[in-house]
């Protein structure tokens, strides 16, 4: 995602985008279908350039508990300088710019937002119950379906014992 510098004016400006997530270069990804907003406050200045992206998008995602399908909105801000100034350079939230620039490209900035506001732990709902061990059943939506509680083969010699 670039932005045109020609003609833009010292000060703060706003930019809103919605694409979809191939433009950032995830296409094959398997969760992000939907297209993305993202909306960019851009503040000009003598040597630099401070932006703001704020990204909004929907993903469709397996609970990690019960393996139901859900859809789960994501949402996530960065920030990135853009500076001539040499000074900044060793900061790793500033990128190399010159003054002749003609656009600057924002993709790596949105697809890392992107792929950074997906949790690591997916979850329907927070009190999911997730699938018996036994049954295999949701217990979300039923109960579970096992009879009598199993009891481990290796115990099987005592359990004779006891029932003499």
């Amino acid at each position: 995602m670039k932005i045109s510098l020609i003609g833009l004016r010292p000060g703060t400006h706003e930019f809103d985008f919605e694409e979809l997530p191939a433009k950032w270069g995830l296409d094959n990804h398997p969760n992000l279908r939907t297209p993305v907003h993202v909306n960019v406050q851009l503040e000009k200045r003598e040597a630099s350039i401070y932006v703001r992206n704020r990204i909004q998008t929907e993903g469709q995602f397996t609970c990690n508990r019960c393996l139901e399908e859900f859809e789960l909105p994501l949402e996530d801000s960065g920030r990135v300088i853009f500076s001539s100034d040499a000074d900044l350079m060793p900061d790793e939230e500033v990128r190399p710019y010159t003054r002749e620039a003609h656009e600057i490209d924002l993709t790596e900035e949105v697809r890392d937002l992107l792929v950074l506001a997906i949790p690591a732990k997916l979850l329907c709902r927070e009190d999911c119950k997730g699938l018996c061990a036994g049954c295999g059943a949701n217990l979300n939506v039923e109960t579970c379906r096992c009879t009598a509680e199993r009891a481990d083969p290796r115990w099987l010699p005592l359990q004779k014992l006891l029932n003499h």
